[in-house]
């Protein structure tokens, strides 16, 4: 730590005053006067005296050059003392003036008689200043000493205050740089940034966080808790949305993601995390990223591979499907080629339109299954007018071998109004929940179970009901069976995606897709999907 600055120059014609100055301020003096003020007063000697270093100017103009160089030195005088009266050169007043030109922060005593100046004179030169004290003659030796030691003290104060707000000017300087260059990250990213403090107030969100969520300028400067409600207003799910926050509140060490979906079809993600500095919490940033996209291309490709999956598991069924139409179809072309031998009588002609008719129903029995793979095949359809009972009857048609050995079908349908979607994505949900009721259902025990296909309108939503008489599912495994790559059969029997990705699919046009099971009674998955058409002509119930 660098030793205060004790350096006093002493600028007086006389040099009997600087003999004096010596004798007070050089430590020997300093004792003989603490020693006197202890018997006077009763006070105890101080240990360590003060050493003053004291220079010696005999002319106001000397002075003043002695500031000026030891300023540009780097050894500053904390003090001068200077006589009002210093013939024949310039007066105490001049002298001081001259030296605060050269060093502003000089402490200045101006020594006195009452004659020389008045108060007045001197405000009116300097005006009103902390650097300026007057010591009238004849002074006494204990004051001069308080004098010496206040003002150096004092000089030595200033100068610590000043390299200290220099420092402090300097670290904001940085800290605004750093800060700016933080709020410029935050503004740079993608993601939206929300950052709460301990006290649950708002103390940032960047420009990409009221972009997401549509907050206006108005819910803005409305404050905290009009923006919260603007946010949470737009989820699905606003009230699962209020207890994670109150969690992560109530457990503030915690993180935590997941995903938000939105009323309008987007799918948000969400991290969340405390703000830390020097191991303790200060608040709680929370992060939202558009996932939409991204979630739309994993589903559109986890749907081609659950479709070629089904459809891999149909192709021997499809096949025979396929086989048995057209083995009928050639042996009636081959019957009619042989019936045209010459050597062998025409057959009569209704003979041979009722082959020729056998012959075009197992073409057209080929061509609307065919047409129903090519529906299930297709990505890339738009979205258009669905109607449920004939997409019912397509995803029969093309699953017929498989259910038809396990369980008859039961189909009621009520009429019900069009709906607006994608054809192929729900065909494909729907094919994937009559495939996965005929496997609840043991093979060859088809007398003893059934298959129930319903079509009904509940307010404004066309419900689906697609039940079996199987295995039924156990009570701990209805929470998982839409789960990701969650499956209750056999190894090689699905790919665990079906239902998870049918769920997606149901999601995405504004449904819902439910589960009701009891082991070892069946199963009941309901396709709710809101209705946008005229009503369907109805399906008359066939057993």
């Amino acid at each position: 730590m660098t030793a205060p600055n004790r350096r006093v120059l002493i600028v007086d014609d006389n040099r009997a005053i600087h003999d004096d100055f010596r004798k007070i301020l050089q430590p020997r003096a300093q004792t003989e006067v603490a020693a006197l003020e202890a018997e006077l007063f009763g006070s105890a000697v101080p240990r360590e005296v003060v050493a003053f270093e004291l220079s010696s100017a005999y002319q106001g103009s000397d002075g003043v050059e002695m500031v000026r160089a030891a300023r540009l030195a780097g050894r500053p005088f904390a003090l001068a003392v200077v006589d009002m009266r210093m013939p024949p050169g310039i007066d105490g007043l001049q002298t001081t003036a001259r030296m605060w030109d050269a060093d502003p922060d000089l402490q200045v005593v101006i020594c006195t008689a009452y004659s020389d100046a008045s108060w007045q004179d001197i405000v009116q030169r300097f005006g009103r200043t902390d650097r300026l004290l007057i010591l009238k003659k004849p002074f006494d030796l204990a004051e001069v000493c308080q004098l010496a030691l206040a003002l150096t003290e004092k000089w030595n104060l200033g100068c610590q205050a000043r390299l200290q707000l220099a420092a402090l000017a300097a670290s904001r300087t940085e800290l605004v740089a750093s800060l700016a260059l933080a709020r410029a990250v935050q503004e740079a990213t993608a993601d939206g940034l929300l950052v709460v403090g301990p006290d649950k107030k708002i103390t940032m969100a960047n420009r990409r966080f009221v972009e997401l969520w549509g907050i206006t300028a108005a819910t803005l400067a409305q404050g905290d808790d009009h923006l919260i409600d603007a946010v949470i207003s737009q989820i699905v799910d606003p009230d699962q949305m209020r207890e994670r926050v109150r969690h992560f509140y109530s457990h503030p060490e915690e993180s935590g993601n997941d995903e938000l979906r939105l009323k309008d079809g987007r799918i948000f993600e969400r991290w969340t995390s405390p703000v830390r500095s020097d191991g303790a919490v200060h608040g709680r940033l929370w992060w939202f990223r558009d996932i939409t996209e991204r979630r739309r291309y994993e589903l559109d490709r986890a749907v081609v591979i659950e479709r070629m999956a089904a459809m891999g598991r149909l192709a021997a069924g499809v096949g025979h499907e396929i086989n048995n139409p057209l083995t009928y179809v050639l042996a009636n072309i081959e019957s009619l080629l042989d019936s045209s031998n010459v050597e062998r009588p025409m057959p009569p002609a209704r003979e041979i339109v009722e082959r020729l008719e056998e012959a075009r129903e197992g073409l057209g029995r080929i061509r609307v299954i065919v047409r129903d793979l090519q529906h299930l095949a297709r990505s890339d359809e738009a979205p258009g007018d669905v109607d449920l009972k004939q997409l019912l009857e397509q995803s029969i048609q093309i699953a017929g071998a498989e259910l038809r050995h396990r369980a008859p079908i039961v189909r009621r349908y009520e009429a019900v109004p069009i709906i607006r979607g994608s054809r192929t994505r729900l065909g494909q949900v729907f094919l994937n929940l009559l495939i996965n009721a005929a496997q609840a259902i043991p093979d060859g025990q088809s007398p003893h179970h059934r298959i129930e296909i319903a079509i009904r309108t509940v307010g404004r939503d066309c419900v689906v009901d697609i039940s079996d008489t199987g295995s039924g599912i156990a009570h701990e495994h209805l929470e998982q069976i839409f789960d990701p790559f969650f499956t209750t059969k056999a190894v090689g029997a699905g790919t665990g995606l079906g239902l998870s990705i049918s769920r997606e699919i149901i999601s995405g046009h504004g449904g819902t897709l439910t589960v009701k099971s009891t082991l070892g009674a069946g199963t009941t998955m309901t396709v709710t999907l809101p209705h946008t058409g005229p009503v369907a002509q109805a399906v008359v119930p066939v057993a």
